[in-house]
């Protein structure tokens, strides 16, 4: 345990500690990672991820003797070797400890972020409730299915439909794809005239969130063109783009932030192996994110309830002047699931994406939306 977790630290910081010559560890006193405590797990929680393989470098020092057995290590990280940059979380956090030959199994199981690392949500939880002139959730939005390969005539009235019918929000799907700025602007702007009509039918103010996957050289252009149009908040994916998008748009303050899962699920669903869910969320609040997407097993048949009542901890408790999140809850949710998924997140105030639901209901889509829209107001 203790050979393991100083080999981590050394492999997240200073490596080396001896040059002669060149470099003395008291020169690299305030630079190195610390380890605070290692505790042994009991054998009943030891996982495996991959196998192990030994090289001779300081690191691994008498690592060919280590038997495998699972332990909880706390290690101290200096503040300034993350020094508030987004890629260095994963960088120092993570980095190479997934490479090390005696390592078998890693979770990055919590991490404690200083209030000040990032700037957090512009809007949170309250400030998208207030775009919709509302006090408390749920709110009900649509995602964009098809995914791929309608019109944006179709597009959009299939917008309409859900809106008039009584869904708060539309979005566009995470994998609609642009060829250019020029075709972004379109969508947008078909998509928008939906909105507004749906508005201009129903008296309710309406929100729509655009799609700002896309690569860092069109990122500035379709931000800005996403404002100049009036889009209501974007949806981006800090695990695809680099996390650092999130603050970089939440520092404007222009509009609310989705941060999509996409790809994400990878570092999370294998507890042998990746990152507890609990610290992406600690991580996207931080860093702005206005909605975070709970993942597939919360508020489902089998949900671990004080799993899912932790992770709305994280999201939601006070620290310092940093804005709560709104969950986003996803994947195959009905109305007769709100009192579940109220139950889970502990509150009232989340969003519900719903497609299928509606977009199957025998009377239509519009008929489907003002169903859920009525079982939701009357709950």
């Amino acid at each position: 345990g203790e050979d393991t977790a100083i080999g981590m630290a050394m492999e997240q910081s200073a490596s080396t500690l001896e040059i002669t010559g060149f470099v003395t560890q008291d020169m690299l006193e305030h630079s190195t990672i610390r380890v605070k405590s290692f505790e042994a797990l009991p054998e009943s929680l030891h996982q495996s991820g991959v196998g192990n393989f030994h090289l001779e470098t300081e690191v691994y020092g008498a690592g060919s003797n280590r038997t495998q057995n699972s332990f909880l290590i706390e290690l101290a990280v200096p503040v300034w070797l993350i020094n508030r940059k987004p890629a260095q979380l994963l960088n120092v956090l993570v980095g190479e400890l997934p490479r090390l030959g005696f390592l078998t199994g890693f979770q990055l199981a919590g991490v404690e972020l200083p209030d000040s690392f990032g700037p957090g949500p512009a809007f949170g939880s309250q400030g998208i409730l207030g775009l919709l002139d509302k006090t408390q959730g749920p709110v009900l939005c649509r995602a964009m299915r098809p995914g791929v390969g309608l019109d944006m005539e179709t597009m959009a009235a299939l917008n309409y439909e859900a809106l008039v019918g009584g869904f708060h929000l539309v979005k566009d799907d995470e994998l609609i794809e642009f060829s250019d700025t020029a075709a972004f602007r379109n969508h947008l702007v078909q998509m928008l005239n939906a909105r507004d009509e749906a508005m201009q039918v129903t008296g309710e103010k309406k929100l729509y969130i655009a799609n700002l996957f896309c690569e860092p050289g069109e990122l500035n252009e379709r931000w800005e063109c996403a404002l100049e149009l009036g889009a209501d908040a974007v949806l981006v994916a800090p695990f695809i783009q680099g996390m650092g998008v999130v603050p970089y748009l939440a520092r404007q303050a222009e509009v609310p932030i989705l941060a999509h899962n996409s790809f994400v699920d990878l570092l999370t669903r294998n507890t042998a192996w990746g990152i507890d869910d609990e610290v992406i969320c600690h991580w996207l609040r931080h860093l702005g994110g206005d909605w975070f997407v709970t993942p597939g097993t919360f508020a489902a048949a089998n949900m671990d309830l004080e799993k899912c009542r932790s992770l709305m901890t994280i999201a939601t408790r006070a620290e310092g002047e940093i804005k709560p999140m709104m969950p986003n809850l996803q994947g195959g949710k009905h109305p007769e699931g709100l009192a579940s998924y109220i139950n889970a997140v502990g509150d009232r105030d989340f969003m519900l994406i719903v497609a299928n639901w509606i977009d199957s209901h025998p009377d239509g889509l519009q008929q489907g939306a003002r169903i859920f829209r009525e079982a939701l107001d009357s709950f």
